[in-house]
């Protein structure tokens, strides 16, 4: 099978879903801070099944909401912004890359894996008071150069991920031996070109090297919530962050313990916005 370039890749762009207009003015919000959230709540509900699932999801026991939310705007009053901003983009994206017959790459697991990163980073930003407004976010996309390969070099993509399987090695080593590139600079490229705020293109690139200088908060956050993803906790947790990032992020173990949501309960959530 031919090798494919980085610039080859980039190329092909033009193959991902066309990202829908509601959604590219939710990215947009981040870098507005006069924001009219009854115009764009608005907008948000012109689009039908994007409004409903998020209706559906933030009426569901995760959330324990007082009650029962019936509209964007009423989502928005309850929830705040920031957050049902988060649940409009992970929505929106899960139905833009469906899963697709016959390909090694699942889909919906990973975006249940993007979604408990999520969840994770976010619980943790707010424990932490550090990287609030992105941390949702950057954890929901933290790996989304994954997905970029499958669309746009899904026969190569495809063969790589047999060889991480097979060889036991991470998938960025894997990707680096075989292209000189990994999904993580694709991912980080994306989100530019999808104008996501620095915070989130930078969480994209560095997740899993967080002590990059300049150091950011939210790169850390989700770094952390990607370990807790894996299951790691307590000691073994703390044992496994590079040095001097707990004490960036004044993260301890008691700290953050009664902080997370459940896995189960995070999977709920997901799994209901992956359904049509």
């Amino acid at each position: 099978m031919p090798a494919v370039t980085q610039d080859e890749v980039l190329s092909r762009l033009h193959k991902l879903p066309a990202m829908p207009l509601v959604i590219q003015e939710v990215v947009a919000s981040f870098g507005d801070d006069n924001l009219d959230t009854s115009t764009l709540a608005h907008k948000i509900a012109q689009d039908q099944g994007l409004s409903a699932k998020m209706l559906r999801v933030a009426n569901s026991p995760f959330y324990g909401l007082p009650r029962r939310i019936g509209s964007v705007q009423d989502a928005i009053v309850v929830m705040g912004f920031a957050n049902t901003r988060s649940l409009a983009l992970a929505a929106g994206m899960m139905g833009a890359f469906p899963q697709t017959a016959g390909s090694p790459f699942d889909r919906g697991a990973f975006w249940r894996r993007s979604f408990r990163v999520a969840g994770y980073a976010q619980a943790l930003a707010d424990c932490l008071r550090q990287g609030q407004p992105m941390a949702f976010t950057a954890g929901m996309f933290h790996d989304i150069g994954q997905l970029v390969l499958d669309v746009c070099i899904p026969e190569q993509f495809a063969a790589v991920l047999q060889e991480h399987k097979a060889s036991g090695l991470d998938l960025i080593e894997a990707e680096q031996s075989r292209f000189g590139f990994d999904h993580a600079l694709i991912g980080a490229e994306v989100a530019r070109r999808w104008n996501f705020p620095p915070e989130i293109e930078q969480a994209i690139r560095y997740w899993r090297t967080p002590e990059h200088e300049p150091f950011d908060p939210v790169t850390g956050v989700v770094h952390v919530a990607a370990l807790l993803e894996s299951g790691r906790g307590g000691e073994d947790l703390m044992a496994h962050l590079p040095e001097n990032l707990s004490g960036r992020l004044k993260l301890s173990w008691e700290r953050i313990r009664a902080c997370l949501p459940g896995q189960d309960q995070l999977d709920a959530v997901s799994d209901l916005m992956l359904e049509g």
